[in-house]
């Protein structure tokens, strides 16, 4: 229900948002609106911190989200070099030192991502070896109990690192864009976000061919 009220209003803002492009309003108030914005994206990612401690598992599966956005889930969420990747076709109007820090930025991403990724992948094999050996039936108090938990734990950390991975590449944007490419960034992240949703609703309502 949060999740869909937070789609809801990222849905206007984004109308709100193209209107002014549009309308070609002033710098100042096409500012407001993209920290409007960022100010979303900020609430989704307190959220999801919040509904991590009560069900890591549920954040993880994606299963508050639609079927076409958990087929690209990384960690709970987006991944980070994908967003910039987004903005591919705003890339035109860059100058060429602003390329630059695009490329850079999509770099560490990348690397952040390895790293994350690959502390999962650890944290999976312990789990599931613990599992394998039979000991988290053996009492509550075990030691193996213990140590399951506390890598659990550590799974609640990486969804909130990878969440703090997304906030820095969206918020290092408008350091590098103008106000309005910073706006038509945003508007194109957006339209594809919807896109993304949409096309979960296709999917599902399609015509079934006869077996």
């Amino acid at each position: 229900m949060a999740y869909g009220n937070w789609v809801e209003e990222q849905n206007r803002q984004i109308g709100e948002l193209r209107t002014a492009l549009q309308a070609h309003i002033s710098d100042a108030e096409l500012r407001m609106l993209v920290e409007n914005g960022m100010n979303h994206y900020s609430e989704l990612f307190r959220m999801k911190a919040t509904a991590a401690k009560a069900d890591v598992f549920y954040v993880m599966s994606g299963m508050w989200r639609t079927s076409s956005e958990r087929f690209f889930l990384w960690v709970g969420g987006f991944r980070p070099s994908k967003l910039l990747k987004v903005l591919d076709p705003q890339l035109d109007t860059l100058a060429e030192h602003q390329l630059l820090e695009i490329y850079n930025l999509r770099q560490s991403c990348q690397q952040a991502e390895d790293a994350l990724s690959q502390g999962m992948g650890k944290l999976q094999e312990t789990l599931s070896n613990t599992i394998a050996e039979g000991h988290l039936g053996e009492g509550s108090n075990s030691q193996q109990v213990e140590t399951a938990m506390e890598k659990l734990e550590a799974l609640v950390s990486f969804v909130n690192q990878a969440d703090h991975i997304r906030k820095e590449t969206l918020n290092q944007v408008p350091r590098i864009l103008t106000i309005e490419q910073t706006a038509r960034s945003m508007l194109a992240l957006g339209e594809y976000f919807q896109r993304l949703r949409a096309l979960s609703t296709i999917w599902s309502t399609r015509p079934l061919q006869p077996t």
